[in-house]
């Protein structure tokens, strides 16, 4: 069975709005077929990602925290909202660009990995599909 719609998924920072921002970005431009992804931040993280809010949450069907800070805080699940914590850390010197292009990279196989999950659950659902 194929999906009805898109996972909405809601990545999470607690220290820098740079991991959830790139998260959310790689999650919208390499799995745009499968998921829908926004970013978000605990409150005191300044930055251009939104704070984070009930609505978001509300929102997401998969909460993913990036850091021990994030998933300390992480709120309550409402059934059907899943959570995973994938943690990006420690965090680079904010001087240290090669070290954040790693950051970078890490964060995006890990992006991929999520979407190569999801590809094989639409594969597998369109093998159950012609039985």
């Amino acid at each position: 069975m194929a999906y009805k719609r898109k996972a909405r998924i809601l990545f999470l920072g607690g220290l820098h709005p740079v991991p959830p921002n790139l998260a959310a970005h790689y999650a919208n431009r390499l799995g745009a077929e499968w998921m829908e992804a926004r970013a978000a931040v605990l409150p005191g993280v300044t930055g251009d990602v939104p704070v984070l809010v009930e609505a978001a949450v509300e929102w997401a069907d998969l909460l993913v925290t990036l850091d021990a800070v994030a998933n300390a805080a992480c709120p309550p699940l409402r059934p059907g909202l899943q959570h995973r914590h994938y943690p990006f850390e420690p965090l680079p010197d904010v001087s240290d660009k090669p070290a954040w292009t790693t950051l970078a990279g890490r964060i995006r196989e890990r992006v991929e990995g999520m979407i190569g999950g999801m590809r094989l659950m639409q594969q597998a659902g369109l093998d159950d599909d012609g039985l």
